[in-house]
């Protein structure tokens, strides 16, 4: 077999992957996004700049609030990669043959892994509006959790940046409601919901589905009423919990708040009650006041679907260019990056002589990260 790539440059093939990639993401074009320009590798921490916050102070003589020193560290433990063989029909391709037979297909399995990564950050988000198990079907469900956001000082100046994920469920319920798909209730919005079967931006969100809305195994512990096992300061990220009597387990993603303040939680690692107590619950956000011992807690349980409302400074999604290492060893290699949206992707064309056959790799290195679990809340469905 020849070893000659014919239309397969890795320059075009990249900046075309980086296109599709973009084109096809769920969630991702949806968070904070910030990237890394040094070479990274899997397990690595980066720093990205965090969306700016700023304080209103007293005046005159305050201190100046610098926009460059708030940076957010990421780990990148996310590699993925999809590699695939070329035969020798493939290697006469034309680019549009080439866009759609390979690259658009290898960016949707990469796109669709990074958007199941993303919608498994529900697990951090201890708000939520709605009946567990029950499909949310109404508008009282699309405002009531706008409400929740509302109510957690979610800035609602650019409704550019509020969306709710649904499942296909809830899209098939609110699709039947005529304020959503008539002339009548919608005007001409409603002409492209009949005509696209997609809901787009109402009562503040943009609405979209996504087939990767996960759903959650609550725990199965016997009693929600708790009492906190032992004084705890402000800022830990560990409690211990018990009560007079309590079996089962508490999972991540469960909620919980503390009589004392306002702030929920999740609980972030699994955990199974021994002796009547719960010990070492991680939480998350870290504790935001302190709470006695003894303190009642009170844990919510809800199995079921996780839609999600959310601004789109409640997580961020960081990539980080792989390495050009290998260039010119046999092999053809390109990365492409893309300032503005913070995504990277790397190709890699090479011949195997001992198979006799041409290779192609995409890879990309990412991780995500809730910064402000205050910023989204769940549509229990």
């Amino acid at each position: 077999m020849s070893n000659k790539l014919g239309s397969w440059d890795p320059v075009f093939i990249a900046n075309e992957a980086l296109m599709r990639l973009e084109n096809v993401l769920g969630m991702a074009p949806r968070v904070h996004r910030g990237y890394d320009k040094n070479a990274k590798q899997k397990g690595s921490i980066v720093e990205i700049k965090k969306p700016a916050e700023f304080e209103a102070k007293d005046a005159p003589g305050s201190d100046s609030q610098d926009l460059d020193t708030d940076m957010i560290q990421v780990k990148l433990d996310q590699w993925k990669e999809v590699v695939y063989g070329l035969n020798d029909a493939e290697l006469s391709y034309t680019q549009d043959q080439i866009i759609e037979d390979h690259i658009n297909p290898a960016m949707y399995a990469i796109a669709n892994h990074i958007d199941n990564v993303l919608t498994d950050l529900y697990k951090y988000i201890p708000w939520y509006y709605g009946v567990a198990g029950t499909t949310p079907a109404a508008i009282e469900d699309i405002t009531g959790v706008h409400e929740v956001l509302f109510n957690n000082k979610v800035p609602m100046d650019n409704p550019n940046l509020l969306h709710l994920m649904i499942d296909g469920k809830a899209q098939a319920k609110f699709l039947s409601i005529p304020a959503f798909h008539t002339q009548q209730g919608a005007g001409a919005a409603g002409t492209n919901t009949q005509e696209n079967g997609t809901i787009g931006r109402k009562f503040g969100f943009n609405i979209f589905a996504n087939q990767n809305t996960k759903k959650h195994a609550k725990g199965t512990a016997s009693t929600g009423a708790l009492l906190a096992n032992g004084a705890f300061a402000k800022g830990v990220e560990t409690v211990n919990l018990d009560a007079a009597a309590v079996t089962g387990t508490l999972k991540p993603g469960d909620s919980l708040v503390f009589a004392s303040h306002s702030q929920r939680y999740v609980v972030t690692n699994a955990v199974t009650a021994a002796g009547n107590a719960f010990g070492s619950v991680g939480i998350f956000p870290k504790l935001a006041a302190q709470v006695a011992d003894n303190e009642t807690v009170t844990v919510q349980l809800h199995d079921g679907t996780r839609n999600l409302a959310f601004h789109r400074n409640f997580a961020a999604l960081a990539m980080a260019p792989l390495s050009m290492m290998g260039d010119g060893r046999g092999a053809e290699m390109h990365v492409a990056q893309d300032p503005r949206t913070g995504l990277t992707i790397r190709v890699t064309i090479w011949y195997d002589a001992k198979n006799s056959k041409n290779y192609i790799r995409f890879d990309v290195l990412y991780g995500v990260k809730v910064l402000n679990p205050n910023l989204a809340a769940l549509l229990l469905g």
